[in-house]
């Protein structure tokens, strides 16, 4: 799984229990939290090494679907936006 910078960044934070990176999206923001948890569950024995790669593969999966529900509902939003906008003219 490739990551990129920002999402390195996050794992690192969560893992560490540092404060999150400033400014991030809300699903940034989920995925910080969601992987603190994780390593938290793994820090106090209550995961597995192996369980917790499964449960951080199924955070990854949750994130992505989130950040491309997001990417849809801001387009619609875009589009109602300008339909709104082309109606006001008429």
């Amino acid at each position: 799984m490739m990551q990129s910078e920002l999402l390195q960044e996050i794992e690192r934070a969560a893992a560490s229990c540092k404060k999150p990176p400033e400014g991030l999206a809300p699903a940034e923001s989920m995925l910080y939290y969601m992987l603190l948890g994780l390593f938290a569950c793994y820090r106090s024995g209550s995961l597995t090494a192996e369980d917790g790669k499964q449960q951080k593969l199924r955070i990854y999966n949750i994130y992505n679907r989130y950040v491309e529900d997001y990417r849809q509902f801001t387009e619609i939003c875009k589009l109602y936006q300008q339909r709104i906008r082309e109606g006001a003219k008429i």
